[in-house]
Parts: structure tokens; C-alpha cells; sequence
């Protein structure tokens, strides 16, 4: 199921660059965050802050989607001719190599996007039960008891009141202050800047004061274009733990191998503030 979720990561990197105006943003946004040699791990802690609000991606990060982004990339390559056809053994291993283009020609690459985008889109509004990953469930009622502003800041599209009612299904719903999607359904709503920025309007606390965790680089870039206090990686969605520790661009300032550290992260944090 992994090797699908891998295009998913690529397919970020691709709507990013994209976008012009961001790029213009990298250099500036990118100092802020590449302080050291590496990203830190959840058992670092670089900085002294204390935040009042923890927003969160959904896919990858909150529940598993390898299975609708498998199925994306292997329609995506049957469209595009390409054989043999993918087998999820196959999926595995490119997720291993960091290889999102799944031995593509590099003249197929934008299409191959484009298409997967719009299969993972189809797949994922018809998959109606989501399947939570370990330790979000705990975690999220421990930020529910310790007063966290929480929220849902994803790139899904749709009227999120649908969401609502997925994320009701699976015990979730209740642990949100905020569920946000998207509108339209086309690669820029892989940039969720504005949207970060309007959770923390809603949650009348101030960017520096709010965390966004998420399983991508572009969850990274936009946490701080949106000027957040920090942006959290959880290696449990396309990008791996090596992939995000090391990113050329937007790297983040903590992660995760699982969101059983979350909590421990934030108690240090709040150790070191006080």
C-alpha cells in the first residue's frame, strides 16, 4: 500500500513548484527553519516556546492512505501504458528508495501527476470509513484535557460538514475545534497557507503561538509561510523519516516517527519555556 503514497509526496513537490509566488517566498521562509545540519528529532528541543494550539493534515498524518494512493498511482500508470502493472510489493520498495515517479521517463512525470492527483481525489471521496493510525486517538484526547485549540487543515476538497461526518464515524470529530478543506479540485489545493492562517484567526491565537503537524514537505512550507511558531513531520505518510529529516527546502523543525511523541515533545517544550 506504501509505493502510492510515495507519488503522493512528489505530487506535492510538484504543485509547490508550481507556484510561483511561493517560490518566491522559499528563500526567505526557508532560513527560518534550516538553522542546523539536520532537522531535529521530537527528542530535541532547539527553542523555548509554549503553544496554545495544535492543527493537524489529515491524510498520513491522523489516518492511513496508502490505499487510495496506491490505487491512484497504479491507474495513473495503466493510463500512461506502463507495464508491468504495479503490484504493492513494488509500491514497498519505491517508498524505501524515496522513488516517486515509480521508474518513469522524466518526460511522463507531469502527466503521471496529473493524473494521479485527480484517481487519489476520486478514491479518496468515495472511501467513506477512514482507518486511524496508532497512538492519534489518545493524543488527541490528551490535547483535548490539557485545553489545546485543535483543528483539521487539510487539502481534501468538499464541503467539510462531509468530513465531519467521516471523521464522526471513526470517534475523531469530537476531539476538533476546526475542520477545514478545500475549494476546487485542482493541484493548488496542495497549498494550505491560507488556510493555516485562517485556523489561527478562528482560533483568535496569534501564528507563532500555533503548531502544525503533518506527514509531507508541503505541510512544512506551508506552517511557515503561514508563520508559524513550528511545523511537526510524522514519518507515518508518503515522505519517509529520512526524506523529511533531510529536505533541501522545507525542512521541518521537529520529527516524528510516530504521533505517540507528540505529547512528550510539547511537555518539553513548555519545560524549557518556563
Amino acid at each position: 500500500m506504501r509505493w502510492a503514497l510515495h507519488a503522493r509526496a512528489a505530487l506535492a513537490t510538484r504543485a509547490a513548484s508550481a507556484l510561483g509566488a511561493l517560490d518566491k517566498r522559499r528563500s526567505k521562509t526557508h532560513q527560518r527553519c534550516l538553522a542546523g545540519p539536520r532537522a531535529p528529532t521530537a527528542t530535541d528541543v532547539s527553542s523555548q516556546r509554549e503553544f496554545k494550539a495544535v492543527f493537524f493534515d489529515l491524510d498520513g498524518t491522523l489516518v492511513d492512505i496508502h490505499g487510495p494512493l496506491y490505487i491512484a498511482a497504479r491507474s495513473a500508470l495503466d493510463d500512461l501504458g506502463h507495464a508491468p502493472p504495479l503490484t504493492r510489493e513494488r509500491y514497498h520498495q519505491a517508498l524505501e528508495r524515496d522513488d516517486p515517479y515509480l521508474g518513469l521517463p522524466e518526460d511522463k512525470h507531469a502527466e503521471y501527476m496529473k493524473l494521479a492527483f485527480a484517481y487519489f481525489l476520486a478514491e479518496i471521496d468515495r472511501t467513506e470509513r477512514l482507518e486511524v493510525l496508532p497512538h492519534v486517538q489518545e493524543t488527541l484526547a490528551e490535547l483535548r484535557r490539557r485545553g489545546y485549540a485543535t483543528a483539521v487543515i487539510t487539502s481534501r476538497p468538499g464541503d467539510s460538514r462531509r468530513l465531519v461526518g467521516k471523521l464522526a464515524m471513526v470517534g475523531l470529530a469530537a476531539y476538533f475545534d476546526q475542520v477545514i478543506t478545500q475549494t476546487g479540485a485542482t493541484m493548488r489545493i496542495l497549498d494550505k497557507t491560507q488556510s493555516l492562517k485562517q485556523a489561527a484567526m478562528r482560533a483568535a491565537t496569534l501564528p507563532q503561538a500555533c503548531m502544525y503537524v503533518g506527514d509531507e514537505p508541503r505541510d512544512v512550507m506551508a506552517a511557515m509561510n503561514a508563520g508559524y511558531g513550528a511545523s511537526v513531520a510524522v514519518a507515518t505518510g508518503p515522505a519517509s523519516y529520512r526524506m523529511l529529516s533531510s529536505h533541501p527546502q522545507y525542512r521541518p523543525d521537529f520529527v516524528m516517527r510516530s504521533m505517540s511523541e507528540l505529547i512528550g515533545l510539547l511537555e518539553r517544550l513548555r519545560s524549557e519555556d518556563g
